[in-house]
């Protein structure tokens, strides 16, 4: 079949909108910020060209960059595998073995459709160990480690917040399997109960492997909200205490509108941004993360 040949510049015009918008708002900021961290900068002052000397600085001399990165490695597996079992299980029970399912899918989502910034004030007055929630139970049972400043402690703090976040996105991941598991036949579930298969084997066994696409999808966005986590930790620590809950975007905010280094949180931005495209690089290539909402692709 033979096309005209004005075709592709028919075609060329009808993408140059969308060619031209994402030359405005994604390429041009990514080539500005990365001109920008070469600069010592306070944002509004005449910078001092430095060259990669910041992102020299980010590697050979930067503590917080490197507790970031170590909670970065903390809150991804932690809170996407947690989040993936318990939103499965909850997933699984509701469409199998419970009535009134719209009602309890509405309260597990909920968490995830409220705002971060009530969520974290909401926890923080929870682990408030002066009459927060835990506080009070804890002293109500006896259970006196649950009067612990949990948020105050360099070594728990990031735990603690990692607990709020798998909370509040449990509810998403049921949602994504829920949406999974209407793909599945139920002509496969009927066949694992006469060959007197278990729930528990059917969950695991059946059900769980079926649903490849649904764990891939959750990983990448796990792995991309991971990179992009702000409101939460803001909210509820700022970083702290001693930057123990610091992470990349947090961060860059506090080096770029809090200590005016502008520069600095521009070469900061650089590595978030390369760190991003090259974890999900990674998934889709490496991994093979082929995935849809109705099946494999």
């Amino acid at each position: 079949m033979r096309f005209p040949a004005h075709t592709g510049t028919q075609g060329l015009t009808f993408l140059l909108p969308a060619l031209v918008l994402f030359a405005i708002f994604v390429l041009y900021p990514a080539f500005y910020i990365f001109y920008a961290g070469l600069f010592e900068w306070d944002g509004i002052n005449q910078g001092v060209f430095v060259g990669l000397g910041n992102f020299h600085q980010i590697f050979t001399d930067d503590g917080p960059f490197w507790i970031a990165m170590r909670n970065a490695l903390y809150w991804a597996p932690l809170t996407i595998v947690i989040q993936m079992v318990l939103g499965f299980l909850i997933a699984f029970l509701l469409e199998i073995r419970t009535r009134m399912v719209p009602v309890f899918r509405a309260l597990f989502y909920l968490p995830a459709i409220v705002s971060p910034v009530v969520i974290g004030i909401v926890w923080q007055r929870i682990y408030n160990p002066f009459g927060g929630l835990l506080s009070d139970i804890g002293i109500a049972t006896g259970l006196r480690f649950l009067t612990f400043s949990f948020l105050a402690n360099t070594q728990t703090a990031i735990f603690a917040v990692i607990v709020v976040n798998i909370w509040q996105w449990m509810g998403f991941s049921m949602l994504m399997y829920i949406a999974g598991m209407k793909g599945i036949s139920r002509e496969v579930l009927e066949a694992a109960r006469l060959d007197g298969i278990t729930t528990r084997q059917t969950a695991v066994h059946v059900v769980w492997p079926m649903l490849r696409h649904v764990h891939l999808t959750l990983v990448l966005l796990g792995v991309i909200g991971t990179l992009q986590t702000f409101p939460l930790i803001y909210i509820m620590t700022k970083g702290g205490p001693n930057h123990a809950t610091e992470m990349l975007p947090n961060y860059i905010f506090q080096q770029g509108f809090i200590l005016q280094n502008m520069g600095y949180a521009s070469a900061l931005s650089v590595v978030l941004l390369v760190l991003s495209l090259g974890l999900s690089v990674f998934q889709v290539k490496v991994l093979g993360a082929r995935f849809s909402f109705g099946g494999p692709a």
